[in-house]
């Protein structure tokens, strides 16, 4: 008989310093952090990490946990071949070739975060892209790559693609598929996400009206996008959504 999982058998290897056991927890709270925002799917779904001082191995959480059983000890660390090096051998497949296609490809993007929310997930149809309407996604503007549906990700030939499509770009979004966002620091991936998934909220709340739609001039886009590189992602808000997080359960640090 198959036994219970239970988010203590999932105990992985201590850090080996203190900028590692920090990116642990950073990671760990972005898992918190997407339940709490309702960005979860049960045990699916993935948020990876670099270690520190290597080139391409990188930190996942476990396959089976939910996202409130995260936490900064309980990661697995895998290569780029996808070989366990800390913790149980349990990787997700899917999750393994979308996050390696970033970690091998761009290592200035030190966090990968990739998520199917449920209150956006929809515009990832738009066959023309989704359309900018609102200030507040304005940050994001040229900055969203598109990447082809091609079923499951389980196939490594299609971590290329990923790579190619993101560019560089801070977003992609997975047609038919989901939303994958990256960052130097978990809040700035977080922030990244936060706000496409803003974008696409937006988009269908004001097609679902049926009104006609101004979509404003591409010049006033790219001046706004300017205007928010003095708003770096990520920069006040992480402190900020780790409070919120610490207040809530701070378990996520054990």
């Amino acid at each position: 008989m198959k036994q219970e999982v239970k988010a203590e058998d999932f105990k992985s290897a201590t850090a080996t310093s203190a900028e590692e056991w920090q990116t642990r927890v950073d990671l760990a709270a972005m898992f918190r952090l997407t339940q709490m925002m309702g960005w979860d799917d049960t045990v699916w779904n993935h948020n990876t990490a670099r270690v520190p001082g290597t080139d391409h191995q990188f930190f996942m959480h476990r396959f089976g946990l939910l996202y409130e059983e995260v936490t900064a000890s309980n990661m697995i660390k895998v290569d780029e071949e996808g070989n366990v090096l800390e913790g149980p051998a349990d990787v997700n497949t899917a999750g393994f070739v979308i996050h390696s296609a970033i970690h091998l490809n761009h290592p200035e993007n030190h966090f990968v975060f990739h998520a199917h929310p449920p209150s956006a997930i929809a515009a990832t149809v738009f066959e023309e892209g989704i359309p900018f309407l609102v200030q507040d996604s304005s940050m994001l503007y040229g900055k969203i790559g598109y990447h082809d549906w091609e079923g499951l990700s389980v196939d490594l030939d299609e971590r290329f693609r990923i790579a190619e499509n993101l560019g560089d770009n801070k977003c992609l979004v997975m047609r038919n598929h989901g939303f994958l966002t990256v960052g130097k620091t978990a809040g700035e991936a977080f922030m990244n996400m936060y706000y496409l998934i803003r974008l696409c909220e937006t988009a269908l709340q004001a097609h679902a009206t049926g009104l006609k739609i101004d979509p404003a001039d591409s010049a006033l886009w790219k001046m706004s996008c300017e205007q928010y590189e003095s708003f770096s992602p990520g920069l006040h808000e992480w402190p900020a959504l780790l409070r919120r997080v610490d207040r809530q359960d701070p378990s996520y640090k054990n």
